[in-house]
């Protein structure tokens, strides 16, 4: 008897050392970032919502400190909110300690900290805060990215969004007639193989393509998706809840999808299936934010009698004028070159309905960018 509990015993070490031993972190290892405070998230009204993405994070970012003299109620990080992959010099091949240099530098950062002090904060990722640049499914380190990632940002062990494979996330805000739906879109995760543009560099030179865009071209393949079958699932659930503004962000721009850069125009099947299932469902006070491009706008679609509009607010530390002033065809208001964050503002007692201003605002505090609406013209 006392031969077989050893020998149970031995192999209960040896499957524990295997399971810890695996080419992925446990889950559990928040721990790495126990001193990085959040604010919690709001429990009553909310009327100002910051937003931004793309900030390098070994340079200064003096626009935190802007950010909260706006007193937003909330701030969305729109993704890369760390540069993982780059060092601003030269690539940086993915690893654990890489990965968590970059947070821990972020944590630390004397004008980020202003921010964690003063507003809470909702995150998705991006490219560069995932691992890999335009990364997607196929990453192979990317349960690894994801559990940092919700370390980062202080997702609890027990939290529901733990138990999903990717980041999305959704929360709702504020009483009945003055509920504000937040909606992260993973656009990572889940994304699917893009197609290579097979033009030659001169040729896209000579389309005025520079940089990144004319990267890809659209995949039509019916087997590929961006954001999988089961955040689309997930997402339809959340836009059955009640709510009167809905702001559905995602990573990168929606509407404009003539860059060839990584965008839903890589991806025009989710892109139509993202209009209809709005469409369709009369979804109303829709509000589509994005980031990515470094640079700002304001873009609008109308298909039948449903609108749309996506404020793009991107970058915190830099732009690139060269996308910037490249035509939009959507474009309502911008380009806009500067450093700069978004603010959504709601006015909710406004005689005549509520109304709802959009503003990027620079590092100075000043307005960029400027456009009002009333809240019932929002997706219908």
């Amino acid at each position: 008897m006392r031969a077989l509990l050893l020998a149970l015993a031995l192999a209960l070490a040896v499957c524990c050392s295997l399971a810890a031993c695996g080419s992925e972190a446990p889950e559990g290892t928040a721990d790495r970032f126990e001193d990085v405070a959040w604010r919690p998230l709001p429990t009553g009204e909310v009327q100002r919502i910051a937003f931004g993405s793309c900030a390098h994070q070994w340079a200064p970012q003096p626009i935190w400190a802007t950010v909260v003299a706006t007193k937003p109620d909330l701030y969305l990080s729109l993704g890369d909110a760390i540069y993982g992959d780059w060092d601003g010099k030269q690539v940086v091949p993915f690893s654990e300690a890489s990965m968590t240099a970059g947070w821990r530098m972020l944590a630390d950062h004397p004008d980020f900290t202003q921010l964690r002090a003063a507003v809470p904060v909702m995150a998705t990722w991006d490219n560069h805060d995932y691992g890999k640049h335009d990364g997607g499914a196929e990453f192979e380190h990317r349960a690894l990215a994801r559990r940092m990632f919700l370390d980062f940002f202080g997702e609890p062990l027990d939290s529901p969004r733990r138990r999903r494979p990717g980041v999305h996330d959704a929360r709702i805000f504020g009483p009945e007639g003055r509920r504000v739906q937040v909606i992260l879109l993973d656009t990572r995760s889940f994304k699917g193989p893009t197609r290579r543009d097979p033009r030659t560099k001169a040729e896209k030179q000579a389309a005025g393509l520079s940089g990144s865009m004319g990267r890809y071209v659209p995949n039509m393949d019916a087997s590929t998706t961006l954001l999988g079958e089961a955040q689309w699932s997930w997402f339809e659930q959340q836009l059955a809840q009640p709510a009167d503004l809905r702001l559905i962000c995602s990573s990168t721009q929606v509407i404009p999808d003539q860059k060839g850069m990584d965008e839903w125009g890589n991806y025009p099947r989710d892109r139509m299936r993202l209009f209809k299932l709005l469409e369709s469902a009369e979804v109303r006070g829709v509000l589509l934010l994005s980031g990515n491009v470094h640079f700002g706008e304001l873009s609008g679609l109308k298909r039948d009698a449903y609108p749309l509009l996506e404020f793009t607010a991107s970058g915190l530390t830099h732009i690139n004028g060269d996308y910037a002033q490249f035509h939009n065809p959507y474009r309502m208001a911008g380009p806009v070159g500067k450093v700069h964050f978004g603010l959504v503002e709601v006015d909710w007692a406004r005689e005549g309905g509520p109304r709802v201003r959009l503003r990027a605002i620079g590092e100075a505090g000043e307005t960029l960018l400027t456009h009002e609406v009333p809240l019932r013209t929002l997706g219908g």
